[in-house]
């Protein structure tokens, strides 16, 4: 009889139709999350007249929704390693878009905050199992490669976003219910986000579980016949896996604890292999390079439409952070000035999703001649630039491109950093390594969203200088991971 460990069978699988139908679910499920994080950004900026938001509840707003995402996280991670990755996507992601919903129906700003958090809490669901599902259906030596093309769902959902905006929100659409409640363009906006989730929700009723997680809860018959299903879609309904020689599957090395506690002592029992060698370097590691990746990432991002709203109340060509302040010098406040995002600011939000696209299609390529440490120093320096760009451009479009630099490198290095810890982390304990990651990242946005809502005002200049420095501490982390010449920058456990 001839065993082969799991990884080796998906090597002779290959990547076939079933794994194509994966990864479009795992696609959609992903511009889906990322439009519930970014789309957001544009939703408040339309909205602000009726939720009368300035900075500080904006703040608050990111803030509530970041840190429900921070204190489910690790939960959910847990959640996934115990009852399966898809189950738990479909789960959360069902409980998340419910939430979402509903908060677009709310008629003032605090009981849209609440909603708003509640829908964080089950965001970190989806957003942690589509990188663990899809990399477990996926060869090794294709893992990094694909989840940077499931990056581009970013890019797409800051487009998908941007466009239904230039469509929707011109119209100033306003359908009275009852006194001054109304449906508006925006809430039809909000709707419009769903429509990537329902998708990949329909598309994840028709898709196995995880081999690996079969395989890690012993459950290798399971495991098998899912690999079986791979096996067939890949390489024709005729060949089967014993046809290739593959008799049985190995069983991990490693397996998740038993044991008789329960509750938070259960979760932390099971948690603590974490940090323990080999796993604990490349687990500090990432877990900073991601806070300081998401801080400036995710939490700068969602200001950026505010700020070059700005730029077009001023109607002057200066530096972004002279733009701010006589902004504030004239007193100019988003409850004040017109609450209907400009043409020009919705395209640079579509700009800077075609710029995210681009990003990804660059790391691609440079997948050819170099490996995964390297492309993360790279985007990391590129936001350096991007951010010191910021300090003397004027014009308009130089501006917007100083924007883009400081955060799509860094949104697009968030993926590529997650893959590092992935092919570092046995499979019983991934999704909890993976979730803990993210945890603290969220945490940065919440540190960061605080700060840029609370220093804008104060000094500028040093709000988005704080970012550079925040790359500069991505670049010295990135340099310490360990380096692999077979994929760049992984741990050999």
């Amino acid at each position: 009889m001839v065993e082969y460990s799991i990884d080796d069978a998906l090597n002779v699988i290959g990547f076939g139709r079933l794994h194509y139908l994966i990864f479009f679910g795992c696609f959609t499920q992903q511009m889906f999350v990322s439009n519930e994080q970014f789309g957001i950004s544009l939703v408040i900026v339309a909205a602000s007249c009726d939720y009368y938001v300035d900075e500080h509840r904006m703040s608050w707003l990111m803030v509530a929704t970041f840190a429900a995402q921070a204190c489910s996280s690790h939960f959910m991670g847990y959640q996934a390693d115990k009852i399966g990755r898809r189950k738990l996507m479909l789960i959360a992601s069902m409980s998340c878009m419910t939430a979402s919903f509903i908060s677009s129906l709310m008629p003032e700003f605090w009981s849209f905050l609440v909603m708003r958090f509640i829908m964080g809490i089950f965001v970190p669901g989806p957003g942690m199992a589509v990188l663990t599902y899809l990399s477990e259906f996926t060869k090794f030596k294709l893992r990094p490669k694909v989840i940077n093309f499931l990056y581009y769902a970013i890019g797409v959902s800051l487009m998908y976003m941007a466009a239904w905006a230039v469509l929707l929100l011109p119209l100033d659409i306003r359908v009275k219910i009852h006194k001054n409640y109304a449906i508006t363009s925006w809430r039809i906006l909000m709707w419009l986000q769903l429509v990537p989730g329902i998708v990949s929700c329909i598309i994840f009723t028709c898709t196995p579980e995880s081999p690996k997680y079969y395989l890690s809860v012993g459950k290798p018959d399971k495991a098998y016949a899912v690999l079986e299903k791979c096996c067939r879609s890949s390489k024709g309904k005729d060949v089967t896996l014993k046809s290739l020689g593959i008799d049985s599957l190995r069983p991990p090395e490693t397996y998740a604890l038993e044991t008789t506690k329960t509750g938070c002592a259960r979760v932390w029992e099971e948690t603590k292999p974490i940090f323990t060698p080999p796993i604990l370097k490349p687990m500090m590691l990432i877990t900073v390079t991601l806070f300081l990746l998401f801080a400036t990432g995710f939490g700068l991002t969602v200001w950026i439409p505010r700020a070059l709203k700005w730029g077009n109340d001023i109607h002057k060509e200066l530096i972004l952070c002279d733009m701010i302040d006589e902004a504030h010098a004239k007193n100019i406040t988003f409850t004040e000035s017109p609450c209907h995002l400009s043409m020009r600011t919705l395209h640079a939000s579509i700009y800077l999703g075609a710029c995210a696209i681009l990003f990804s299609v660059l790391i691609t390529v440079l997948f050819v001649w170099t490996h995964r440490k390297i492309i993360l120093l790279l985007m990391a320096s590129l936001s350096v630039a991007g951010g010191l760009m910021l300090n003397f451009v004027k014009i308009h479009e130089l501006v917007i491109v100083g924007c883009v630099f400081l955060t799509v490198p860094a949104l697009s290095s968030i993926r590529l950093a997650l893959s590092v810890l992935i092919d570092a982390i046995p499979t019983h304990l991934r999704s909890k390594a993976v979730s803990l990651a993210t945890m603290f990242g969220r945490v940065g946005v919440l540190v960061a969203s605080m700060y840029v809502g609370y220093t804008l005002s104060w000094n500028c200049f040093v709000t988005f200088n704080m970012f550079v420095v925040f790359m500069t501490g991505v670049i010295l982390l990135v340099s310490l991971l360990p380096f692999d010449g077979r994929t760049g920058s992984r741990t050999a456990l």
